[in-house]
């Protein structure tokens, strides 16, 4: 399961999501606004937007994250 840590608005630590899937660029500045609880500023359906609006739009920037796919190891 992919293991994403994603840093935005130069926070000192970053945004854990755990999915059973790769996610989208989208899908990660999905996350970071649903993370901040807020309301997609734009009146309009954001599907039409690119990521980079996306995260203008919602007053977020320098995002950056790190993914990890290793699979847990379980020692018993």
């Amino acid at each position: 399961m992919p293991l994403y840590q994603i840093w935005y608005n130069d926070a000192d630590q970053p945004l854990v999501v755990n999915t059973p899937y790769r996610l989208r660029d989208i899908e990660i500045a999905g996350e970071i606004i649903r993370n901040e609880h807020r309301q997609n500023r734009q009146s309009a359906d954001p599907a039409g937007l690119t990521v980079r609006e996306l995260l203008r739009v919602n007053g977020l920037r320098n995002v950056r994250y790190t993914l990890d796919e290793s699979e847990p190891v379980d020692l018993r």
